[in-house]
């Protein structure tokens, strides 16, 4: 008997849940949050991906075995400034790509990033961005992601501010 091939679709608002414990696991397999900590954000990161989902603001993909849902990836796009290297007023930006442990290496984070770079070119953007973690470098930079010119500096405001 063949096994059941997965497939690919894009998430709509009811797949916010499933994008959400995704994205709860993502930051627990990187060590980010713990798995506490994690799941206290699961709730509100439902709420925001319902919404953004629904505005369009997110746009997302879910790979998925008969109805299963194994995996899935994100694409948010940000204001920028035009300039005559990139004329887009939109900057394009990969989160949430998450696959199953039992599903990876099976091609899905692969399937899930070409979608997301296919969904790019289609709005006519000339690049992409995301921050990757240890795991996940390799595939990005099969898809010819490199290191970024200029790094992202922070700055967290507090009280004394």
């Amino acid at each position: 008997m063949a096994q059941p091939v997965p497939s690919l679709r894009r998430a709509v608002p009811d797949d916010a849940p499933v994008i959400a414990a995704h994205r709860a696991q993502m930051f627990t397999d990187m060590g980010d949050l713990t798995p506490e900590e994690a799941q206290a954000q699961v709730d509100l990161w439902t709420g925001w991906l319902r919404s953004v989902l629904a505005s369009g603001d997110y746009v997302g993909f879910v790979a998925e075995e008969t109805g299963r849902p194994l995996g899935s990836a994100g694409l948010m796009f940000h204001p920028k400034a035009p300039t005559t290297d990139e004329p887009a007023t939109v900057r394009a930006y990969v989160l949430n790509v998450y696959v199953a442990p039992q599903s990876r290496r099976q091609g899905l984070a692969d399937a899930l990033m070409r979608a997301v770079l296919a969904e790019v070119q289609a709005r006519g953007l000339r690049s992409v961005s995301l921050h990757a973690s240890a795991q996940g470098r390799a595939i990005y930079e099969r898809l010819g992601f490199v290191e970024a010119a200029h790094p992202e500096l922070r700055l967290t405001l507090g009280d004394a501010l």
